[in-house]
Formats: structure tokens, C-alpha cells, sequence
């Protein structure tokens, strides 16, 4: 290359233009299938009445209140029939549309059930059903803006989709099991190599509503397996796996024990090896007609490494679950640590009004809330999921820290939670409003709500015990548990958002106790303020880290 080779300054400078979202290559919010057939679902159903607080803490298997020690691993509880007005109920509180509003300036606005990333939502939810009342055994996509399944495959598949889960016997033996996956491009287009965490939250947040719809509103057992053959659920699905993957299966309505792996896969409901024969591919829909579509080689190595090649890689998956012991003899106690009040005495909104009701928490009015109401959010929105990554003594991959700024009988400063032992310690005493609102990525919000949870993990111990995979699951969980707290907080009469934030300052602010650790995902939670709209906001440790990086305090020559 010498000077003459002018391509270089041209390279240089178109890729250092700095403009707004490219707007023309926005990627659709909704997958479209030509000539395929589609099922519209019925919407005579009944939203689901149960106390957001008793819904989000049933316990997926028995159906009965978590204790917070564990999860049960059987029940002899006869399940409630499932038809297509359940699922068609499962699918509108968790992943439909609401309501829809025509804005002056960017017309129509959909209002989806969960909260999502810059409303991007780029989980997508499959069904493969077993027959049930009302909808052949298939395949089928869920279209949130049709309020319809479309079936891509006709026949049972729930054989062929528990031999990719290792022989899980709940996967089995389930009238049906929802996938969800993640368009990739559909987060990236805005947030770019990070949006692969945001795939996590989002789908995280919908499975909070899942889990709460399913348990609560049609009281069915579920659970959450995250250890599959990738290759083999994508191909089931006909997904382009570089452009979505699958993250998460979600059995509904079958008791069992948690994790159970079959050799045989004979169980209830379907018996048998699965087919033999290749199943036939399916073209999936694609934004390939996008040419200003960027592909981000981060997030396809990412996903990659991953996945589960085999299913001894996923029998491996389970082994290191059930070998997993998070000793609370190794967390030692605290003479002054809070056991948190159990909030019996609280009044909570229905679930189905609770996710209605919702809405986005833009500034918060920085007024206390009750210890009453914080303690419920917290002990409910943390317990231990329904999930193969939690077994033996390991409630939960996360470790959440708060930041209490305006909680009644609380003394402000830093917190520390533990799942094991369910209570709050104090790390620090203080007002840390601005750093707050500093750590949540310069946002008032962080400096306004009542409080911020944390959620770190030991990413290192998680690695080495799950491989790569772990890192989904860590992941997955702090969006579902920041799920529960949205739905916890907006059933009080609260407000929660989620946000981003600084990943090392956030460690360091908590350290020494959060030495080492690594940011997943926050909630933040307090009272929405009448004027519900954002706060400019800049934090004087903002303010700080600019004068030094001007120079400021730098001695001549220095």
C-alpha cells in the first residue's frame, strides 16, 4: 500500500461517519410466511385473576408457593387440561400485542405484553404442540400482529424436539412446548454487538410473563431447558441459525421430575424413538431483501460457541447442573443482615391487568416506597426458577446488589442479597443517588427510583463449571428475574424499567464484596412520576471523569 492507493482514506472515512439510525434498513418486528396455512386464535379467553405476587411465586412444578429454598422436583398434582384457549391465553400476556396507539408523528405504535430493548423485540415464539383441543399436532410461529399461528410443520414432533433436548422427559411428554428464539439483527440494527445481551433480557422479560400466565392464570405446570442440540431445534423451526437462534424451550403442562433424561424416550403422551427419516427443511423467512443489513461476527461466534454440538454435550449440560453446589456454608452471615418482610399484608393487581397496565417507566419522582412493597419485590422476583441450570444447592447463577435510595425503614446506601439465606446485608451506608444515575449509563432514572438492583455473576465459576453455555443462562435469568420485578412493581402501583449500564464500574462501586464479578442486567423501581418523561440528567461523577479527561488536574509537561 503506498499513497497512491486511495481506497484506504476512502475506507477510513466512510467507516467513521457519524449519523442517526439508518432508518431504511430498520428490520421488520414481525416474520411473515408465504403460503403456508394459519390458525387466527380465539380471544374469547379470560385474563388471568390471580395476584401478580402469588402468580410470579407458584411453584412451576406443584403449582403451589415457592419457600424459597428450592424448587420442587415432583408432584402428584393432575395437570389442567390444555386446548387452544389456553395457549392462545399463554401467548397474548406474554408475547401480544395490547393495545395500539396512532402517534402524530410516527403513526402506528404497538404495546406488546413484556417489556423489550428500544421496543425492538426480537424474540419470536414457535409452538410444537402434540393434538390438543381445537389445533393439530405441529409446528407453528406465533404472529403477535395477526393474532394467528402459522403452521410450518404438520404432525407430532414433540419426539424429535426431546431427543434434541437429551431425552428430556418433560419435553416429551408435554401437550406442547414454546420456543423462543432471537432475531439477531432485529436488536443489532440499533444496539449493535452488545444487542446479543439484549436478546437475553428481552426474552427473559416474556418468560416472566410465561412462566406467571402458565402457572398462575391456566395453573399448569412449566419449566425452562436451556441445554438442547441447537442444530437440531433450529432446523425443526427452519430458522437461518446465522440470522436467529433458538434460546430457550419452555414445556407446558406435564408433571415430572426436573431434568430428567430418558435413554429410551418413552414417556407418556409420546412413545418411542424419534423418526429416523431427515425431517424436511423449511425456507426460512429472511430480511436478505435488506442490502444494508450488517452482520456482526461477534455475535455468530458468540452463539456459536455456545451451542451444544451433540447429545452428549447436552447430557453434559445437565451433569454439570446437578453437580452444582452453591454451599451457603461458604457465604458467610451476617450479624446485621435483613431478613426481608414477606409483603402477606399487600394488596397486589390481578396478573392479567398487572401486564396490561404496564407501561414504560420513563422518570421515576424519587418519593420513598414502603419496605413492605420493596421486600415484596424482591423476595418474589428472586426466587429460584423452573429451570435445568438450577439444581442440588445452587438457587440461582446470580448474585443481585442494590442500590437503596428511597426505601421507608431502610437506611440508604449499597445492599448486598443473597439468594441462599434470602437477606439483605449492607455493604455501605450513604446517599448514592448520583452514582446511581452515573452506573445506569448517565440516566436519571438510576438517581430518581427508590432502588436499583444489580444483578452480577461470578462469570468465571459459571464458565468453568457450564462452558460457554452458562454465559446464555446467566444471562436468561437476570432477564427473567428483572421480568418478575416489572411485573411485581407495576401490580403495587409501581414503576420498574430496565436499562443499561457501565459493566466494570458498576463491580468496582460493589467491591470488594463484588470483586471479580460481572454485570448481567438491572431494574430499577420507585414511583412513576406524573410527568412521565425523561430527565435530562448528568451525575457529578460524569461531570468529574470529564474534567480529568480534559485535563483537569494534570500538572505542565505532566
Amino acid at each position: 500500500m503506498n499513497n497512491r492507493d486511495v481506497e484506504a482514506a476512502r475506507d477510513y472515512h466512510q467507516a467513521t461517519k457519524l449519523a442517526y439510525i439508518n432508518l431504511a434498513n430498520k428490520p421488520p418486528l414481525y416474520k411473515t410466511y408465504s403460503g403456508l396455512p394459519e390458525i387466527p386464535l380465539p380471544s374469547d379467553f379470560n385474563p388471568p385473576g390471580i395476584p401478580t405476587l402469588d402468580a410470579v411465586s407458584r411453584d412451576a412444578v406443584s403449582g403451589d408457593a415457592v419457600s424459597g429454598d428450592a424448587v420442587s422436583g415432583t408432584t402428584d398434582k393432575v395437570p389442567e387440561p390444555v386446548d387452544l384457549a389456553t395457549l392462545a391465553q399463554m401467548l397474548y400476556f406474554s408475547a401480544g400485542i395490547l393495545h395500539k396507539r396512532n402517534l402524530p408523528v410516527a403513526g402506528e405504535v404497538h404495546y406488546r405484553a413484556a417489556a423489550s430493548a428500544g421496543a425492538l423485540y426480537p424474540t419470536e415464539v414457535y409452538v410444537v404442540a402434540g393434538e390438543i383441543s381445537g389445533l393439530e399436532a405441529g409446528v407453528y410461529h406465533f404472529s403477535p400482529d395477526r393474532f394467528s399461528l402459522t403452521q410450518l410443520r404438520e404432525g407430532d414432533f414433540r419426539r424429535e424436539l426431546a431427543a434434541a433436548a437429551g431425552g428430556d422427559d418433560t419435553v416429551a411428554g408435554s401437550p406442547m412446548t414454546l420456543v423462543f428464539t432471537a432475531v439477531f439483527w432485529r436488536s443489532a440494527w440499533k444496539y449493535r454487538v452488545r444487542s446479543y445481551r439484549y436478546c437475553f433480557w428481552d426474552a427473559g422479560t416474556i418468560l416472566a410473563n410465561t412462566l406467571a400466565t402458565v402457572r398462575g392464570g391456566a395453573s399448569l405446570p412449566a419449566r425452562l431447558v436451556t441445554g438442547f442440540v441447537d442444530s437440531e431445534v433450529n432446523a425443526l423451526l427452519g430458522l437461518d441459525s446465522e440470522r436467529e437462534g433458538s434460546l430457550c424451550l419452555a414445556p407446558v403442562g406435564v408433571t415430572g421430575s426436573l431434568g430428567t433424561l430418558r435413554t429410551t424416550g418413552t414417556t407418556e403422551g409420546v412413545t418411542g424413538e424419534p423418526t429416523s427419516q431427515p425431517i424436511a427443511s423449511i425456507i426460512p423467512q429472511s430480511n436478505s431483501d435488506l442490502e444494508s443489513e450488517i452482520s456482526y461476527p461477534e455475535i455468530i461466534q458468540a452463539h456459536a460457541a455456545s451451542s451444544l454440538a451433540n447429545r452428549d454435550e447436552v447430557v453434559a449440560w445437565r451433569q454439570a447442573a446437578e453437580l452444582s453446589k452453591q454451599e451457603a456454608s461458604n457465604e458467610p452471615a451476617s450479624e446485621s443482615a435483613l431478613t426481608l418482610l414477606q409483603g402477606d399484608n399487600l394488596t397486589s393487581q390481578a396478573l392479567g391487568d398487572a401486564i396490561v397496565r404496564r407501561g414504560s417507566t420513563r422518570r421515576f419522582d424519587r418519593s420513598n416506597i414502603s419496605l413492605s412493597q420493596f421486600s415484596a419485590i424482591m423476595d418474589n422476583s428472586t426466587k429460584p426458577l423452573p429451570a435445568d441450570f438450577i439444581s442440588g444447592q445452587t438457587v440461582s447463577l446470580l448474585d443481585p446488589y442494590l442500590i437503596v435510595n428511597g426505601v421507608d425503614g431502610l437506611e440508604s446506601g449499597s445492599y448486598y442479597f443473597s439468594p441462599v439465606r434470602r437477606r439483605l446485608e449492607l455493604l455501605k451506608k450513604g446517599d448514592f443517588r448520583e452514582e446511581a444515575g452515573h452506573l445506569c449509563f448517565e440516566q436519571a432514572l438510576g438517581a430518581d427510583s427508590s432502588a436499583v438492583v444489580y444483578f452480577l455473576a461470578d462469570l468465571d465459576r459459571i464458565l468453568e463449571r457450564y462452558g460457554n453455555r452458562g454465559y446464555r443462562a446467566a444471562q436468561l435469568e437476570a432477564g427473567v428475574m428483572a421480568g418478575n420485578a416489572y411485573l411485581c412493581a407495576h401490580s403495587l402501583g409501581l414503576g420498574a424499567t430496565g436499562m443499561t449500564f457501565y459493566d466494570d464500574d458498576v463491580a468496582e462501586f460493589f467491591s470488594p464484596h463484588a470483586l471479580g464479578k460481572s454485570m448481567m442486567f438491572l431494574v430499577a423501581m420507585g414511583k412513576t412520576h406524573e410527568v412521565n418523561r425523561v430527565r435530562p440528567f448528568r451525575s457529578k461523577v460524569a461531570v468529574l471523569l470529564d474534567s480529568l479527561a480534559r485535563g483537569a488536574g494534570q500538572r505542565p509537561g505532566g
